[in-house]
C-alpha cells in the first residue's frame, strides 16, 4: 500500500511500515495540511497523521481521499503505534479497502467513517 505520512508521524513507525512491505512518503516539515491532504489525494495515497484537524470532515472531505488514518494512541509510543495498526491491517488489507475512508485509530479500537 501506498502511506503518506504527516511530519508529526514517527520516523521509526514509517520505517517500520517500509520493513512490512509498504511505498511509505513522509511530508516534509511545515507542510500545509491543505496540501498534504491534497498530495495524498494526488498521489492515491493513505495519509497517516497525528493530527486531530484531519478529522474534519468539512474542511477535508472523506469522499476525497484514498483514506486516512488519524492515529488517537495513548500513550505514544511507537509499540503502541504499531499494536494499534497490526489490529487496523488485520480488517484492512489492501488498498481499496481505506479508499473514501476515514479511520480515527485508539490503542485496540478504531471508528471507521465514510461520510
Amino acid at each position: 500500500m501506498k502511506f503518506l505520512a504527516d511530519e508529526n508521524v514517527k520516523r521509526r513507525l514509517c520505517q517500520w511500515l517500509k520493513v512490512r512491505g509498504h511505498n511509505v512518503l513522509t511530508a516534509g516539515k511545515g507542510v500545509k495540511n491543505g496540501h498534504l491532504f491534497s498530495t495524498a489525494a494526488k498521489e492515491r495515497s493513505v495519509l497517516v497523521t497525528n493530527d486531530a484537524d484531519f478529522l474534519n470532515t468539512a474542511l477535508y472531505p472523506v469522499h476525497k481521499t484514498p483514506g486516512r488514518i488519524v492515529l488517537r494512541i495513548f500513550p505514544p509510543t511507537l509499540e503502541n503505534q504499531k499494536a494499534g495498526l497490526e489490529t487496523l491491517f488485520s480488517q484492512f488489507n489492501d488498498p481499496e479497502s481505506f479508499d473514501g475512508r476515514l479511520i480515527e485509530l485508539w490503542n485496540t479500537d478504531f471508528e471507521v467513517r465514510t461520510k
